[in-house]
């Protein structure tokens, strides 16, 4: 299924009966569950199993391209997952969409099919996962952040801001979401990161809006973190993108 979206545009929460692989060739979008929340760019889907109920925000306008599994389908994960869009399975999404729906057991959308689940186990997933709590003062400072991931403040700050000492706040985030504060606001720094470089904003604006004190500072964290600039990751999704304007994909389906 297609679906295009404009820019702040929200699907509420929902679920499905089958497993569902979500995609856009365009745009950017974070989805989001109880567990947490995941950065999708036009180089990466996320696998989302059956009943699993999530949201999706497009940070810019988004050309969704959505495909449905049935229980026959072996699952690459038992959760949700992103995952690494190869230039085949891309071109294998785009191709399913000019079939129907209720497509023939065999033929061409059956043989598409089929190619799609053989990719499913050859994906690389990818940490792109920022875990989110149920437990209310985490929580709360946890949704601050994300509206706002350039405050200023340490452990110590929000501790006292939530009426806790700073060890309790530093234990609560071990037991609940698995890793210590500095971590998850380290994830949550670098996701933002991605959507606004995919977004196209600057290195130094990107930096300026994250809290950094340089761009060179903001530089050397993604690399760290990515293993390339974020220069180097800019280029490469427009190279990706300038490809399918290149090959007229995008505009082939536009009304599908």
């Amino acid at each position: 299924m297609a679906y295009d979206y404009p820019a702040g545009d929200k699907v509420p929460v929902h679920e499905h009966s089958k497993a569902q692989l979500i995609y856009a060739i365009e745009g950017t979008m974070t989805v989001s569950t109880r567990e947490g929340k995941w950065v999708l760019l036009p180089t990466r889907a996320i696998w989302i199993p059956t009943r699993m109920r999530h949201a999706i925000r497009m940070r810019g306008r988004v050309r969704m391209r959505t495909v449905f599994f049935d229980e026959t389908v072996t699952p690459p994960a038992l959760t949700c997952a992103v995952v690494r869009v190869s230039p085949l399975l891309r071109e294998l999404i785009v191709s399913m969409l000019t079939e129907p729906r209720n497509y023939a057991p065999t033929g061409r959308g059956a043989q598409i099919s089929a190619l799609i689940c053989n990719e499913l186990h050859l994906w690389q997933t990818l940490p792109l996962h920022l875990p989110w709590p149920k437990e209310p003062r985490l929580r709360r400072i946890c949704n601050t952040l994300q509206k706002n991931p350039g405050l200023n403040g340490d452990m110590e700050y929000w501790a006292t801001r939530e009426g806790m000492s700073s060890r309790t706040l530093a234990r609560a985030f071990r037991v609940k979401l698995g890793m210590s504060f500095h971590e998850w606001r380290s994830q949550l720094l670098l996701l933002e990161a991605h959507i606004r470089l995919g977004e196209g904003q600057s290195s130094s604006r990107v930096a300026h809006a994250l809290g950094y004190a340089s761009p060179a500072a903001f530089s050397a964290m993604f690399r760290k973190a990515t293993g390339v600039s974020p220069t180097e990751q800019q280029k490469g999704l427009m190279d990706i993108l300038t490809r399918q304007l290149v090959d007229g994909q995008p505009a082939s389906i536009a009304t599908q």
